[in-house]
């Protein structure tokens, strides 16, 4: 049993704003597991919540500001959106992302591409979140609706069917996710990364991958050079750099 399985849904807000039964999502499903940690972040926000608006754009570009114009992002990998109103000018958009339609899949650090637009399109508080952490991704939702002007989080939400695991593996390979700097979680508030969970020694790519039937194809010599070009990415985060 996982470490962390005893002890965290006692620490949770207790009232649940989304229900299981309420939803059409698969056994295991990451978004439903990151939705409703995010709900609960905001259970004292039920007027912001009562406005969030819904983007699950499959088949068009991706809407607003983040990625207008970015092509390497909008047209291959389109996430599901949730966009919340904030005070009528400022919002706060999540992406909720599966990696479900990528054109070829792939664990390399391509993600980083989403909170750099934000960034770069001048949003106040960035963020990258998984709900394996959600204290975490709590504390994010929460600073990100609590920030003056625009806010983007971006959750990777492990997917039992897309990634071809088993339903009961989502928390783990979410925390390898992480572990491994595959997807590592940090903030930038003012333009600099600071990651928010920091492992001085990575987990090895190769757990990681392993555990994914989709990335079975991957021979020693591909996963070599995600190893390499996830390090210097990592490294780059723990020296402060996006």
């Amino acid at each position: 049993m996982d470490k962390f399985a005893l002890y965290v849904p006692q620490l949770l807000p207790f009232k649940e704003h989304f229900l299981p039964e309420a939803h059409r999502a698969c056994m295991g499903c990451g978004i439903a597991l990151g939705v409703r940690q995010t709900y609960k972040a905001l259970e004292e926000k039920n007027e912001w919540m009562e406005g969030a608006h819904w983007e699950v754009p499959f088949k068009q570009p991706l809407p607003g500001s983040l990625i207008k114009g970015t092509k390497e992002v909008g047209e291959e990998t389109r996430p599901a959106l949730l966009q919340i109103e904030k005070d009528g000018q400022a919002h706060l958009l999540i992406c909720f992302d599966n990696e479900a339609v990528t054109a070829k899949p792939t664990p390399a650090v391509f993600k980083k591409a989403f909170p750099a637009a934000a960034v770069a399109r001048g949003f106040h508080y960035v963020a990258t979140a998984c709900p394996s952490y959600p204290f975490d991704l709590i504390d994010k939702v929460r600073r990100g609706m609590e920030s003056e002007g625009n806010s983007y989080i971006h959750i990777l939400s492990p997917c039992p069917v897309g990634w071809d695991f088993e339903s009961e593996f989502t928390v783990q390979i979410g925390r390898f996710a992480v572990e491994s700097a595959i997807f590592p979680l940090y903030e930038v508030v003012t333009g600099s990364p600071r990651l928010t969970i920091d492992h001085p020694k990575i987990r090895p790519v190769e757990q990681y991958i392993h555990l994914q039937n989709r990335f079975n194809h991957f021979k020693k010599k591909e996963i070599l050079a995600i190893q390499a070009e996830v390090d210097s990415h990592y490294t780059k985060l723990q020296e402060g750099k996006l």
